[in-house]
C-alpha cells in the first residue's frame, strides 16, 4: 500500500511539472506545485494574494525565532506534507473513489525548477515542493532569490556553482543582503554608486566587474556580518548614504567606511547571522544608520561629539559637573556614533540609542548656549528618563526647564531613607498631575511649564517635600487648573480634589456634538464621560480626600491620597480587574531598596510597567509619570458576547504598543476635517490601484512608492500574470495613504498614526512613513510592529466618515477594536506585519456599529434629556 501511495504522489508531481511547463514562462521564476495543492497552502496560513511571496514568508515562519521554533514549525510542516501526499488525488486513486482532481495549486519560486533539482540532487520525478521546504538552506537562499534583482536571479540560475556555494555556506548572509544586490553591464552595483566602488572592492577583496566571485566573497566576510551592512547601506536613500559616508578623497572615505563597518562586524558578539538571519537586536547598528536624524549631509542637531561623548561617559552629570565638561568643535559622525552606541551591552545600548533620538527630536534647535541645560537634562535620561518624557508629552521641551526638572528629581533621591518615598510620591504624583491636565488639554504647554518650574523651586527649600507639594497644590496649581464647574461633596472643603479630577478628565465644552443614533439623540460628551469613569474609579480606592490629607499635615495621608488621585485615570474600566482590591495604589513600588551595588531592573524614574512576584500581588513598578501609558492594557474593552476569543498569536510587546495607540491618540487633537482628508487620500489611494488593474508598470511603480516588501515587487510580474485579480489585496490602508498623497502636514497626521515609543522613544503617536516592513522585523521584544502598524487608526477613520460619526470618537471605539484586534490577528510569526494589515481590512462593518453602540450610557455618548 505504501508503495502505491508513493508512485501516485510521484505519479500527481510529475503531471505537475508537466503542467507547469505548459504556462507562460515568467523572468527569473517557475511554477512551483503546492503538495497538497490549495489546501495545503490554505492550512499554512497564506492568503491567495500571497502566492508570489509564499516560499519567502514560509521562511520566515520557519527560522525566525531560534532553533527550538524552527523545530516546532518543521516537525509542523513535515506532518502537514505527509497528510497531503497521503490524501492527493492521485493517492486516492488507488484506494476509494475520488472526487473530481481540481488540478495542481502552483505559488512562485525563483529561478528554474532545474536548478533547484541540480542543488539539491533530486530527481525529476521527486516532489519538488516538499523537497525544497524541507531543506532549510535552500528555503533560505530561496527567500532571499525571490527579494533579489532579476540580474542576480539570472546569474544564480546560470552559474550553478554560485548558488550552489551560496547554499552550503552562506544561506542566512544571502536572505540578508539579497534585496540591496544589482548587477548591470555585468559588474555589481554597490550602494552609493561608482564613486563608492572602490570602497566596497577594498571591503570585500574582490573585483565588482567579476559579480560570481563579488557575491560569494561578500556572503562569506565575517559569518555574514558585511553583508548586514552592505544590505544597509543599500536600504538607504541617497541623501542618507551620503551622511554616512560623505564625499571625499577615496582615502578617507575609506577609513569611515571601515570604521562604520567595524560597528556591525563588533555589535551582539553572540548572534550569529547563519543561525538567527531574522533574528535583530534592539538599537542594532541598522537602527542607528536608518533612523538618527540627518540634516544637510550630517548627523542631525544637536550634533557636538563633546557632548555626546560625555553623555555616553558617564551614567548621571550633576549641574556642578557640567561647565567642568572640556568642549570641541568636531561634529559626530554616524561612524562615530555607530562604533559608540553598538559596541555597549545591551542596557547601555538600548540606553544610548533612545537617548541620542531622544535629544535630536526635542533640542533640534539647541544653540551653544543651552549646552550646559542640555547636558544636565540628557545626562539625566538614564535615571530620570520617565521626568523627561513626560516633559516632552506636556510640550515642555526647552533645555533650561528640563534640566532644572531632572535637578529637582536629583534631590528627591538625595532625601535619607525613610523620607525618601513620601517625597518620591509627592514629587512625581504632583508631576503627573500637571502632565494629565496637559495632555488632556485642561491647561496649555506654557502654564504646564511654569507649574513643573515652581514645583522644581519647592524641593530647594528645606521645607519636608510632602509639606512643600502641598503648599504648591494649595497656591499655583489649583490657581492654573479650570475653575470647577460641578462641585461635589468633596468640594465643601478646599475644592482641591475636585478640581483636579476635573482637570485630569479634560476641560468641559460648551458646544458639544449632537448625533443620532439607532433612533436616539446623543451628545458626544468626552469630558462627562471621563469625569463619570475616573470618580467611579476614585470612589473604589482606599485613600483619604486630598483636602482631608493636606488638613492633616502628616506626609503618610498626602501620599494615600495623591496616589489614589494618580491611579484614579490610569485604571481603566471601573469593573475591570484591577479594582478587585482596593490597595492597588498604595502597592505602588518604587524599587527604592536592593542589595548595595545592585542595579535593580526597574528604579523610581523609569517608566512604569505592572509585575506580579517579589512576594507581592500584582502592582505597579517605577515611577508614577506616564501611568495611563504603562497601564495601557487595562483601558481595553471587549463587548460581551457567547464565544471565548482566540488565543492571540501578536507578541505582548506588540499588543501593548497597540494598547498604547489607544490611548496615546488624543481625541481632542482629532478634527473632522482632518479625518475626511485621510480617508480622502484612501480611496484616492485604492482608486489608483484599481486603476493600474492588470498593467505590470503601472502596478510595480505603486509598490515602489508605497514601499511595499522587495520580495512582493519582486514577485509582481509572476503574480500579475497568474493571478492578478488578487494585486490590490497587497496594499493595506496604510499604503493607500501614501498613494492617496493626504493633504495634511505631517503633525497633522502624527495625531493619526501609532503610538511611536518603539521607534523613536518618545510617548506620543506618528504615522509611519513608507518603508519596507522586514527591514524592520526580527524585534520582538521592542513592539517596533505594532509601532508600525496604524491600519486599525485608519480602519475606524474610514468608519467614522461612514457612519457619520465626530472623528474624536476614534479613541474610544479603539479601546473595543484593539482588544478584539490582537486576539484576530493570525500571525504566521512574531513580526507579521502583512498579517496585521489584512485583518483592519477584514473587520466587519457591522462589528464597528457594535463598537459606537457600546460607547453608549457609560461612554462618551450621553443620552440628550429634552
Amino acid at each position: 500500500m505504501r508503495r502505491i501511495l508513493l508512485l501516485g504522489t510521484v505519479v500527481l508531481a510529475a503531471l505537475a511539472a508537466a503542467r507547469a511547463e505548459d504556462r507562460a514562462a515568467i523572468p527569473g521564476f517557475f511554477d512551483l506545485a503546492v503538495t497538497g495543492g490549495e489546501g495545503t497552502y490554505e492550512a499554512m496560513g497564506f492568503a491567495p494574494e500571497e502566492r508570489g511571496t509564499a516560499l519567502s514568508l514560509l521562511a520566515r515562519q520557519r527560522f525566525s525565532q531560534g532553533t527550538g521554533s524552527a523545530d516546532r514549525a518543521g516537525r509542523r510542516m513535515t506532518a502537514l506534507l505527509a497528510e497531503a501526499g497521503a490524501t492527493s488525488p492521485q493517492a486516492r486513486k488507488f484506494s476509494s473513489p475520488a472526487p473530481q482532481d481540481p488540478g495542481p495549486f502552483f505559488i512562485a519560486a525563483p529561478l528554474s525548477a532545474e536548478a533547484w533539482r541540480d542543488v539539491l540532487a533530486i530527481p525529476a520525478h521527486a516532489d519538488l515542493f516538499a523537497t525544497l521546504v524541507s531543506n532549510r538552506p535552500a528555503m533560505l537562499v530561496c527567500a532571499g532569490a525571490m527579494a533579489t534583482d532579476l540580474s542576480v536571479r539570472a546569474l544564480l540560475d546560470k552559474d550553478r556553482g554560485l548558488l550552489r556555494a551560496i547554499v552550503r555556506t552562506a544561506p542566512g548572509a544571502f536572505v540578508v543582503a539579497a534585496d540591496s544586490l544589482h548587477i548591470a553591464d555585468d559588474r555589481i552595483v554597490v550602494p552609493g554608486g561608482a564613486g563608492a566602488e572602490p570602497l566596497w572592492e577594498a571591503l570585500v577583496v574582490e573585483r565588482v566587474t567579476r559579480p560570481a566571485a563579488f557575491i560569494r566573497a561578500l556572503m562569506l566576510k565575517d559569518g555574514g556580518r558585511l553583508a548586514w551592512f552592505y544590505h544597509t547601506m543599500g536600504s538607504m536613500s541617497a541623501e542618507r548614504v551620503a551622511a554616512l559616508m560623505p564625499p571625499g578623497p577615496t582615502s578617507e572615505r575609506l577609513v569611515t567606511a571601515r570604521s562604520l563597518y567595524e560597528s556591525f562586524r563588533e555589535a551582539e558578539p553572540n548572534w550569529h547571522l547563519e543561525d538567527h538571519p531574522y533574528l535583530r537586536a534592539t538599537a542594532d547598528p541598522w537602527l542607528v544608520a536608518s533612523q538618527v536624524a540627518v540634516r544637510d549631509g550630517l548627523v542631525g542637531p544637536p550634533s557636538w561629539r563633546w557632548l555626546w561623548g560625555a553623555l555616553f561617559e558617564r551614567p548621571d552629570i550633576p549641574r556642578r559637573d557640567a561647565a567642568a565638561i572640556p568642549r570641541g568643535t568636531t561634529p559626530a559622525s554616524f561612524a562615530w556614533l555607530a562604533r559608540q552606541i553598538a559596541g555597549e551591552l545591551p542596557r547601555e545600548r538600548r540606553d544610548r540609542y533612545e537617548m541620542v533620538r531622544f535629544g535630536q527630536a526635542v533640542f533640534a534647535g539647541a544653540r551653544e548656549t543651552d549646552a550646559p541645560d542640555i547636558l544636565v537634562a540628557l545626562g539625566g535620561y538614564r535615571r530620570f528618563r520617565s521626568v523627561l518624557l513626560a516633559l516632552d508629552r506636556m510640550e515642555v521641551r526647552d533645555a533650561f526647564t528640563m534640566a532644572r526638572v531632572v535637578d529637582a528629581a536629583r534631590r528627591i533621591d538625595e532625601r535619607p531613607g525613610r523620607e525618601q518615598r513620601p517625597a518620591l510620591v509627592a514629587m512625581q504624583a504632583a508631576l503627573a498631575i500637571v502632565e494629565r491636565a496637559r495632555v488632556m488639554k485642561a491647561i496649555d504647554a506654557e502654564t504646564a511649564g511654569r507649574l513643573v518650574r515652581s514645583l522644581a523651586d519647592a524641593t530647594d527649600r528645606d521645607t519636608p517635600m510632602p509639606r512643600a507639594v502641598a503648599q504648591w497644590i494649595d497656591g499655583p496649581l489649583v490657581d492654573a487648573l479650570p475653575r470647577l464647574i460641578q462641585p461635589d461633596q468633596e468640594s465643601r472643603q478646599t475644592a482641591h480634589e475636585s478640581r483636579i479630577l476635573q482637570a485630569m478628565a479634560g476641560p468641559a465644552e460648551e458646544d458639544v456634538p449632537h448625533i443620532v443614533w439607532e433612533g436616539l439623540a446623543y451628545d458626544v460628551d468626552l469630558a462627562a464621560a471621563e469625569r463619570e469613569r475616573i470618580a467611579r474609579i476614585r470612589e473604589q480606592l482606599d485613600a483619604p480626600a486630598l483636602g482631608t490629607a493636606i488638613a492633616s499635615g502628616k506626609p503618610e495621608p498626602l501620599a494615600d491620597a495623591l496616589l489614589a488621585l494618580v491611579y484614579a485615570p490610569a485604571l481603566g474600566d471601573p469593573e475591570g480587574p484591577a479594582l478587585l482590591s482596593h490597595d492597588v495604589a498604595a502597592r505602588h513600588d518604587f524599587k527604592t531598596e536592593g542589595p548595595a551595588g545592585s542595579r535593580r531592573d526597574v528604579l523610581p524614574w523609569l517608566p512604569p510597567r505592572d509585575q506580579l512576584g517579589d512576594g507581592m500581588p500584582w502592582h505597579v513598578a517605577g515611577a508614577l509619570l506616564g501611568l495611563d501609558l504603562g497601564l495601557a492594557r487595562l483601558a481595553l474593552r471587549r463587548i460581551a458576547d457567547n464565544e471565548m476569543p482566540v488565543a492571540p498569536s501578536i507578541n505582548l510587546n506588540d499588543e501593548l504598543t497597540l494598547a498604547r495607540t489607544a490611548l496615546a491618540i488624543n481625541p481632542r487633537d482629532l478634527q473632522d476635517r482632518d479625518r475626511d482628508r485621510i480617508v480622502e487620500a484612501i480611496a484616492r489611494g485604492r482608486a489608483r490601484v484599481a486603476a493600474a488593474n492588470h498593467s505590470l508598470s503601472a502596478v510595480r511603480a505603486l509598490a515602489e512608492e508605497a514601499q511595499v516588501s522587495h520580495a512582493v515587487r519582486e514577485t509582481l510580474p509572476w503574480l500579475v500574470t497568474r493571478a492578478p485579480d488578487t494585486v490590490p489585496a497587497l496594499f493595506g490602508l496604510l499604503d493607500f495613504v501614501w498613494l492617496g498623497h493626504p493633504e495634511l502636514d505631517h503633525d497633522t497626521l502624527d495625531h493619526w498614526g501609532s503610538y511611536s515609543e518603539p521607534i523613536d522613544g518618545r510617548l506620543r503617536t506618528a504615522m509611519p512613513a513608507a518603508h519596507p516592513w522586514d527591514s524592520f522585523g526580527g524585534r520582538a521584544d521592542g513592539g517596533v510592529m505594532g509601532a508600525l502598524s496604524p491600519d486599525l487608526t485608519l480602519r475606524m477613520a474610514v468608519e467614522t466618515a461612514r457612519l457619520k460619526l465626530p472623528a474624536r470618537l476614534v479613541p474610544a471605539l479603539l479601546l473595543f477594536a484593539t482588544e478584539e484586534y490582537w486576539h484576530d490577528v493570525s500571525a504566521r510569526f512574531s513580526d507579521d506585519r502583512p498579517a496585521m494589515a489584512r485583518q483592519a481590512l477584514a473587520l466587519s462593518p457591522s462589528r464597528v456599529e457594535d463598537y459606537v453602540a457600546a460607547l453608549a450610557g457609560n461612554g462618551p455618548l450621553r443620552l440628550r434629556v429634552k
